[in-house]
């Protein structure tokens, strides 16, 4: 009788499970096929051991070579989650401080330029965090590129000479050599024949008015390293001995990714959706760990959620699945890949956090069907959401924010999305040029202006080109309403940014000409 009872429950868990990751591999195909992603690779690991894996599409569209479980694609600033991994083993030996100043530590210059914008005051936790900019620990604002100033601290840590790229070396011995990661590499190889190189899968641009892909072969110039904001390639296998290293603190003490999974509290008590290197969220309950990867041509997602053992891994040689949200705000659960991930494992039993998970699916679907040039479906779903779910369009979403601008159907549910922004009181670039560039459209210039001239005005951030286009556009609205002065001051800012992000004279010259052509034509003058 025993035995007939563990057969049936076996039987009955077996079924259960195959169900489970039917369902999971249907919605995962279906968003794909939306995106008409090339190829794709992905993992759910629970407690260690890989569970489910699905790999569909091709590696390489022109020889139609299919995606290979050992294929590596890059992962972008999923590296940052090892970045701060390296920061911590340094804690934890003492040599190292989160609490130092970045001013300790040699500025290397690797090609980002002078670091204009970095506050003397401001420490290793900030830029960790995310929160250098706008004063140290004031806002929450995801500018990936400034993790790179962290580099001085694995030269001084690991006592490199500058010559030597401190960063490859630290993250070879510290991370790569110990887990066993051996198809895990720092850029594309510049010798082609190179026994990874062919495992690589192919990168492409998407052209979103062709509808096209191509094959971007002269990434592979481009990008010949790694740095601490970016730039591995990696495999599935590979990340999953990179998560599994967590549950069994292989590498740092569970005291360590506490540190670096808990959400930064900021200046003025709010908690941002950023710990320090990780995305760190919760949802029905459940903390979730997570960092996106969003390439030129690749996508990648990695997600934790250590109470229910579950990690999610997804790989992709386009960079759909992320350029079409705005993860960088937070809000993993408006990823419709992570939401199938949460819905079919996470939750799988839970119906009320199924439930709350609906019109997050919506709102993720209708962002993927608006990349995809299907912006009729997408406001369908959207207006279906407006009318079984009115109050979620008060909330500060960049997301939802991002997707109604673009639209532009909806008067009413983008000033209350407006609301929510302004409620939450942090400056935040590309919620602010969405909301600016949708008023514009829409003939509102006293309203276009208040948010042009916030961002204009916005300090410590490195947006240039943003920040530029936005006290250019404030500087033609005020000449054009009889402030000349003013206007012509933040045409001089416009000018100022440009310099910093390296515009060519000529460029510079057009919008001086601009500035003195609006002039005249305003107060009657040549």
């Amino acid at each position: 009788m025993k035995i007939r009872v563990l057969i049936l429950c076996f039987f009955a868990f077996t079924q259960n499970t195959f169900a489970q990751n039917a369902a999971f591999a249907r919605r995962v195909k279906e968003l794909a096929e939306v995106l008409r992603l090339p190829g794709y690779s992905l993992a759910v690991v629970k407690d260690g051991k890989v569970v489910y894996r699905q790999m569909d599409g091709y590696a390489n569209l022109e020889k139609k070579t299919p995606v290979r479980s050992d294929d590596l694609f890059m992962i972008a600033s999923v590296t940052k989650t090892m970045t701060a991994n390296l920061v911590m083993q340094y804690e934890q030996e003492h040599l190292v401080s989160l609490e130092d100043y970045i001013l300790n530590y040699r500025y290397v210059d690797i090609g980002f330029g002078w670091p204009y914008n970095i506050d003397p005051n401001a420490k290793i936790k900030h830029f960790l965090s995310q929160t250098s900019e706008d004063g140290p620990g004031s806002s929450f604002v995801y500018n990936g590129s400034r993790f790179n100033y962290l580099y001085g601290i694995f030269e001084k840590a690991g006592n490199h000479s500058p010559e030597t790229d401190a960063y490859k070396l630290e993250l070879q011995k510290r991370v790569l050599n110990p887990l066993g990661m051996k198809h895990t590499i720092f850029g594309f190889p510049k010798n082609r024949t190179d026994s990874l190189f062919r495992h690589i899968a192919t990168p492409y641009l998407y052209d979103q008015q062709t509808k096209n892909f191509t094959a971007d072969t002269g990434y592979y110039a481009r990008w010949t390293r790694a740095f601490p904001s970016g730039g591995l390639l990696s495999t599935i296998d590979d990340l999953v001995k990179y998560t599994n290293s967590y549950d069994n603190h292989t590498l740092i003490t569970q005291a360590s990714y506490d540190k670096i999974t808990i959400p930064t509290k900021l200046n003025d008590g709010t908690l941002s959706p950023y710990g320090m290197g990780w995305f760190s969220e919760a949802f029905a309950g459940k903390k979730i760990h997570w960092h996106y990867g969003q390439a030129e041509n690749y996508a990648a997602l990695f997600i934790r959620v250590p109470e229910s053992g579950y990690t999610f891994i997804f790989l992709s040689n386009a960079n759909g699945p992320s350029y079409a949200l705005r993860l960088g705000s937070g809000g993993i659960w408006e990823s419709p890949l992570a939401a199938a991930f949460l819905r079919y494992y996470v939750f799988e039993k839970d119906k009320a956090a199924q439930q709350l998970l609906q019109p997050e699916e919506f709102i993720g679907k209708a962002l993927f069907l608006r990349y995809a040039g299907r912006k009729a479906e997408a406001q369908q779903l959207i207006n279906g959401l407006a009318k079984t779910n009115p109050e979620r369009f008060k909330q500060y979403d960049p997301g939802l924010t991002y997707l109604l601008t673009d639209l532009q159907e909806n008067r009413v549910l983008i000033d209350q999305m407006a609301d929510g922004y302004s409620a939450q009181k942090h400056i935040q670039p590309y919620v602010i040029t969405d909301l600016a560039r949708y008023y514009e459209a829409q003939e509102d210039p006293k309203r276009a202006l208040q948010y042009y001239r916030q961002l204009a005005d916005a300090k410590g951030f490195e947006f240039w080109q943003l920040s530029a286009d936005a006290a250019r556009k404030a500087g033609q609205f005020l000449i054009k309403t009889g402030k000349t002065e003013e206007g012509r001051q933040y045409y001089w800012k416009a000018i100022n940014d440009m310099k910093m992000q390296w515009a060519d004279d000529n460029a510079i010259r057009e919008v001086i000409k601009e500035m003195n052509l609006a002039t005249a034509k305003a107060t009657g003058t040549r």
